[in-house]
């Protein structure tokens, strides 16, 4: 997730432009590897096998390697090596800023240093801890109190599971103003227990058919029944996945069926709106506390 947020961060620093970062970041993913294909081809696990860990990562917001050590497949010196065989992150993003012409090496170190000092990211770089700092850079939940970290657990876990499941890079950028776009389709879903929470996704017509196909895993062109089924079934399995990791934490949760519908003028936005932009479309991340 390091290029991700690396790529973010000079976007927001004016260093690249949106259009850059995108193919940047298109460049930087046709060249890394997934940890699975890594095992496979070192003989390590049958492609069998990792179709099973990564249908596991559905239910739980754990990394490969971490689930295909818990499953016996792997041990956890060889996902050291497997790690150490795949590019890392800011490497791959680094390479593919310099091959494109956009900053040269010693702009690229500079602003990586920088970037390392600002979020204060020492040595390897976190999922949970160093992700939650940077959203709370991007994002601002501190109305919601004592909640607030539950809202940018919520939004960091969408991050991931846009690249787990969508297999794309999210950014998380300004919100749209209903002067620029008037996102038409909205799925929502309530998460219900110990902790209240309406969630949803608002987008127009050509990000709800880019979820819809990365998700479904085929093209799809039109706004039909199992366009919306399939994107009410990925904020399905993103909540769900969210609602694994409260009950860990010993928070009663469970879900409502998501609903999609068209949205209409006597919508009412909620509390929180987060933008976030993909190489398929924007959308945006709607939440709601209840009391």
């Amino acid at each position: 997730m390091l290029n991700q947020y690396f790529g973010q961060y000079l976007l927001n620093k004016g260093i690249l432009t949106h259009v850059q970062l995108r193919q940047v970041l298109q460049c930087e993913q046709m060249v890394k590897v997934k940890l699975g294909v890594l095992a496979v081809n070192a003989g390590l696990m049958t492609a069998a096998q990792v179709e099973e860990v990564h249908d596991l990562q559905w239910a739980k917001d754990q990394k490969f390697g971490t689930l295909a050590v818990k499953q016996g497949y792997l041990t956890s010196e060889q996902v050291d090596g497997l790690l150490e065989s795949q590019q890392a992150g800011h490497l791959t993003i680094m390479q593919a800023i310099i091959d494109k012409g956009y900053m040269t090496l010693v702009a690229v170190e500079k602003a990586l240093a920088d970037f390392r000092k600002e979020y204060d990211i020492k040595g390897k770089f976190h999922a949970t801890d160093d992700e939650n700092e940077m959203i709370k850079k991007l994002v601002d939940f501190s109305p919601a109190g004592d909640k607030a970290d539950l809202l940018y657990n919520y939004v960091g876990l969408v991050q991931r599971n846009v690249v787990r499941f969508l297999n794309d890079t999210p950014l998380i950028v300004e919100p749209i103003t209903e002067c620029q776009q008037t996102p038409k389709w909205l799925v929502t879903q309530e998460i219900i227990g110990d902790i209240p929470l309406s969630t949803g996704l608002l987008m127009d017509e050509s990000a709800l058919l880019g979820i819809a196909s990365h998700f479904y895993g085929e093209k799809l062109v039109t706004v039909d029944e199992l366009a919306l089924d399939s994107v009410g079934e990925f904020l399905n399995v993103h909540n769900g996945v969210f609602c694994s990791l409260l009950s860990d934490a010993g928070v009663m949760a469970d879900l409502q069926p998501p609903l999609v519908k068209q949205r209409d003028m006597s919508f009412q936005l909620s509390n929180y709106r987060i933008a976030v932009d993909t190489s398929f479309g924007m959308f945006e991340i709607i939440l709601s506390l209840k009391e």
